[in-house]
């Protein structure tokens, strides 16, 4: 079966400390794996690296290690590549540009040869020819004719089609103030890769540009407080979807419940005059809460008195299924701890998409504390000395989150009173506030992500 290339060079990464922090540390924020990835050939690029050795260095076998860490790290950068995305977008206006190129010199032929044929039915009765060849040239030219009447409404449709395209891409993902993705600072990458796995999906569908494989699940995961319930809104918000937020603090039958009530509304909403193909989120927070069984329902599953389907994690598992094109619908899932969701629900065929929301890079970071202080301050602030200097907590396997950086803001706000707030007033902040994700924390999850990786792995070649 096929392995997704992208979980194949994070396992190859994660499998001890050592090499899992060399992966992390450097892209903490790349650490992100897809359902569906198949433009990178992780196999071809490998070889072409190792081919690349020297002579000596291939006949001891030396080198392969540093070979893989280069291709993997290749690889993480080209799947958040957001030009790769705008030439994946442009590629398809250019594949619609050429199908209304071809029907427009259809159009053209056919009207080269309803004149050929309109002059030759002409000289024909002038010439008073046989009955059989003026019929013969009439049905040739009403034939043509209705080829032009056919041809002209398929171009004129699939300009049509192609102008929502245009104009459906623009609105999705224009950025408005205060809206959408301007709530989120930084993690430009990740809008990228977004935009590529649904957004632009929803374009093509919103156009009519044809059928499009929605993902069913998307699992935000990373430590409290690098904000994914808030990127799960935002990007409802952004893409003009039905957002839902499931309470997820209720009993698991009842949120079994509320599920299947929401997915129902949203069949009704997208198949509505008033919003048509209108697509709908459903948001479930603490996903590791309501994915994992009972002991008494494994020992009862083990024992063969009850089917995993019974369970409520089970039905769970069935409405994520086909969600996505029974009842429109994407559950986003968010949680900090990835290894206590059931086993069989990390499976690519049913939450293709599971994205790692990580500790902010320094140019997030950077971009995260000039939004925050935007309204406090007029002066001449090095954003991206604040963002490497709170980035280098991860040297000491500690990290700030995104609210970690807002409550260095905080501090910064308080101290100064009804001052602005300065650079050095910021610096002084960073110092006086510990990063809020531990070392213990950091760790432990770095521990446990390499635990999910592995179950993923597992589950994409079958359980094999």
């Amino acid at each position: 079966m096929y392995v997704n290339p992208i979980i194949r060079a994070l396992y190859t990464n994660y499998q001890n400390r050592n090499q899992r922090s060399s992966m992390t540390k450097p892209n903490f924020q790349k650490v992100t794996f897809r359902g569906d990835v198949q433009f990178f050939d992780y196999d071809a690029r490998l070889k072409a690296k190792l081919d690349a050795r020297s002579g000596w260095a291939k006949f001891w076998h030396m080198g392969k290690k540093k070979a893989k860490d280069e291709v993997n790290h290749e690889l993480l950068g080209f799947n958040l590549n957001r030009e790769g995305i705008i030439r994946a977008k442009e590629q398809l206006l250019r594949e619609k540009d050429e199908i209304l190129r071809q029907k427009q010199e259809i159009v053209k032929a056919l009207e080269e040869k309803n004149e050929i044929l309109e002059q030759r039915l002409e000289e024909a009765k002038r010439n008073n020819e046989k009955d059989k060849v003026i019929i013969s040239l009439q049905r040739q030219l009403d034939d043509v004719k209705r080829q032009q009447i056919k041809n002209k409404e398929d171009l004129k449709t699939e300009t049509v089609k192609l102008d929502r395209l245009k104009k459906a891409q623009e609105v999705l993902t224009k950025r408005e103030a205060g809206k959408g993705w301007d709530k989120i600072a930084g993690y430009e990458g990740l809008k990228g890769q977004m935009e590529e796995v649904f957004i632009n999906k929803l374009a093509i569908e919103k156009s009519d540009n044809g059928e499009i494989n929605f993902p069913n699940g998307i699992l935000l995961y990373g430590q409290s407080g690098t904000g994914k319930t808030r990127f799960a809104e935002a990007f409802a918000e952004q893409t003009g979807c039905e957002f839902v937020k499931i309470d997820t603090m209720q009993e698991n039958s009842d949120i079994i419940t509320d599920i299947i009530s929401a997915m129902r509304n949203a069949s009704k909403i997208y198949g509505s005059k008033e919003t048509p193909k209108k697509r709908t989120i459903i948001l479930l927070d603490d996903f590791n809460f309501i994915s994992q069984l009972s002991p008494a329902e494994k020992k009862k599953i083990k024992k063969g008195s009850i089917d995993f389907s019974d369970t409520d994690v089970g039905q769970l598992a069935f409405l994520l299924k086909n969600c996505a094109s029974k009842y429109k619908t994407t559950i986003f899932m968010t949680t900090n701890y990835p290894k206590k969701i059931e086993s069989k629900l990390l499976n690519p065929a049913i939450v293709p998409y599971q994205i790692f929301l990580g500790p902010p890079k320094p140019v997030d970071a950077a971009k995260i504390f000039q939004y925050h202080t935007k309204d406090y301050t007029k002066q001449d602030i090095d954003y991206n000395k604040l963002g490497n200097m709170v980035a280098r907590a991860i040297e000491n396997d500690e990290a700030y989150s995104a609210q970690g950086i807002v409550n260095v803001v905080n501090y910064a706000k308080e101290k100064a009173g009804q001052s602005q707030l300065t650079e050095s007033g910021l610096l002084k902040a960073i110092k006086s506030v510990k990063p809020d994700i531990s070392k213990e924390e950091f760790n432990a999850f770095l521990d446990e992500m390499s635990d999910t990786l592995n179950e993923y792995v597992k589950n994409s070649k079958g359980g094999k």
